[in-house]
């Protein structure tokens, strides 16, 4: 019996800055001593193998924080240690997001020969205003050159922008898609900036002193801008904020969103696990030095492993399953509920029907959250 497949995402929480923008579990912090988080990282992974034993690793994803400031070695002890215990694919996707300071041409070469097949490059902006308003820690011509430096050693790259910035309008974002289509990425992730609960921004938003920033009208035009220029340039888009050309698509974030297991190791880090046909939720403490002294202590406490009922399983697996316009199967849903919403969803153009499947149409992508929420009335 084939043993089933498992992704691994790896948090790492440190940071040089914290961007304004950012609601990730990050933080900032001159030093660390990487030596000793390797042993909590090498004692969790080891944790995980003693509960799910029968599996393979077919992706695997070091985020954060800024996991590209970790030393190759620490990062080749964590893919040895996982390669030990349960086996790496050999079209194993492995990524590892950096930020444009963080690249050089001898770090990325290690990382290369160690493993590493995927870089995902936090660009953001190729605007230097913007980049500041940002609160980055590079410049244009810094990300320029860390785009060089990836594309010699990997093949495979993601780079990521933000669009709907501060004092940003259509034609200045289509002047910057024209930039960003030049620099051939094979995979790129383009998101509309969104003010945050628990960021510097959103503080800044409630107390009305974060100007500039676009309409609901204008954002909605980038969306379409976005989409058009990325077609005009081969990318499909396979995900709302997420565009490829053919055999670029990031396996790991399908993981996630075709429902499919995932573990997370590190501070904050969740999951989504199947056992014995039960779907469980994982979460890692949050505070990183709590983190490191539960995973290390004899009786590990984290992470927390919490049984979901069906009814969230049914509304998780939904919104996955529709951010990248896959075809859900109706029998997901109760009949009676269901046939009214669809009727409407149908008579607006928002979807079609196709063999006993519900199918996104273009015009229901841009009302995701409507489609969204009549769907989840019918449990």
């Amino acid at each position: 019996m084939p043993r089933a497949s498992l992704s691994i995402y790896i948090h790492w929480p440190f940071c040089k800055i914290k961007c304004p923008y950012c609601d990730f579990n990050s933080y900032k912090r001159e030093s660390v001593d990487q030596t000793q988080w390797m042993e909590a990282y090498l004692r969790a992974l080891e944790l995980w193998f003693s509960r799910l034993d029968q599996r393979i690793v077919g992706s695997i994803f070091f985020g954060g924080g800024t996991p590209s400031l970790l030393d190759p070695k620490s990062v080749e002890l964590l893919l040895q240690k996982i390669n030990k215990v349960w086996g790496i694919n050999n079209d194993c996707e492995i990524s590892i997001e950096a930020n444009p300071n963080s690249v050089s041409e001898l770090k990325f070469k290690r990382f290369k020969e160690i493993g590493i097949n995927r870089v995902s490059v936090g660009m953001q902006s190729l605007n230097n205003r913007d980049l500041k308003l940002l609160g980055r820690d590079h410049n244009k011509d810094q990300a320029l050159k860390a785009v060089e430096i990836v594309r010699k050693w990997f093949k495979n790259f993601n780079l990521d922008f933000i669009y709907g910035r501060q004092y940003q309008n259509t034609s200045m974002w289509e002047d910057e898609l024209s930039q960003i289509m030049s620099l051939e990425a094979p995979h790129l992730s383009l998101y509309q900036l969104t003010i945050e609960e628990n960021t510097s921004f959103y503080k800044l938003f409630k107390r009305e002193l974060l100007k500039g920033l676009p309409a609901t009208k204008i954002a909605a035009e980038m969306y379409d801008i976005t989409k058009r220029v990325c077609e005009d340039g081969a990318y499909k888009q396979y995900e709302t904020s997420n565009f490829a050309r053919k055999g670029f698509r990031c396996k790991h974030n399908l993981s996630y969103w075709d429902y499919n297991d995932y573990i997370g190791v590190g501070p904050g880090a969740h999951g989504r696990i199947k056992i014995s046909g039960k779907i469980y939720a994982t979460e890692e403490e949050k505070n990183p030095d709590i983190w490191l002294k539960k995973t290390v202590a004899s009786t590990s406490s984290t992470p927390k492993i919490i049984p979901l009922d069906n009814r969230v399983v049914f509304e998780e697996k939904l919104i996955m399953n529709l951010r990248i316009y896959k075809k859900i199967p109706i029998s997901m849903f109760d009949y009676e509920k269901l046939q009214p919403v669809v009727k409407n969803l149908k008579e607006n153009k928002l979807i079609k029907l196709k063999d006993n499947r519900i199918i996104m149409r273009k015009r229901g992508a841009k009302m995701l959250d409507y489609i969204t929420r009549s769907l989840m009335e019918c449990f």
